[in-house]
């Protein structure tokens, strides 16, 4: 049983310089298998300017109170912030920007090789992000279930609750009875002041 497990979006991450999706105009749009389909040379063009800004990016006070306290983590986010600041548990159900991936020849590459191609350097196939896209299934959802099942409190930080995901974990939270609380401004000092008490 865990005292506390943190649910993460697009807010947390502000302070390291990486805008929300409502501060990137129609990125959101743009990312869904319907687009990345008929559009696959656009979609990365958008997506290799996002890697590029999460590159310079570094975990804010947030994210490093929560590694800090070792509290588990359910985040959206596809920076990998919450890795990089040492976090354990971290369970990325949108996915990262790491690697992109040959379904055909089962194998993963760098994600910067689509500053080459988009396409296979092997076998031609058209190489997939390796994010879910609007239209895809989450990734690690039973996982996320348990652990907010396994934990007493649920810390939301930085969240639109635009996206069904996160609003799908609140209420299975709520509807197991977890405390909940929900921070989504200053997470940078807000975070680390809710930590203090655990």
């Amino acid at each position: 049983m865990h005292d506390l497990i943190a649910i993460t979006g697009a807010g947390i991450s502000k302070a390291s310089g990486i805008p929300t999706f409502e501060e990137m105009g129609d990125l959101r749009s743009r990312l869904s298998r319907d687009y990345f389909n008929a559009h696959p040379g656009e979609f990365y063009d958008g997506l290799l300017k996002m890697k590029e800004t999460i590159d310079r990016a570094r975990p804010n006070p947030a994210h490093l109170a929560l590694a800090e306290h070792g509290i588990p983590v359910v985040t959206m986010n596809i920076d990998g912030l919450h890795s990089k600041a040492g976090s354990r548990l971290v369970l990325e159900v949108h996915g990262n920007l790491e690697q992109v991936i040959c379904r055909k020849c089962d194998e993963r590459f760098d994600f910067y090789v689509i500053r080459d191609s988009i396409y296979c350097s092997r076998c031609g196939e058209l190489l997939q992000p390796d994010v879910v896209l609007y239209g895809d299934m989450i990734r690690y959802y039973a996982d996320a279930i348990d652990l907010i099942g396994s934990s007493r409190e649920v810390l939301v930080v930085g969240t639109s609750f635009y996206t069904s995901t996160v609003n799908e974990f609140v209420y299975r939270a709520r509807l197991a009875g977890k405390k909940i609380s929900i921070i989504n401004q200053s997470a940078e000092t807000e975070v680390a002041k809710f930590l203090e008490r655990f």
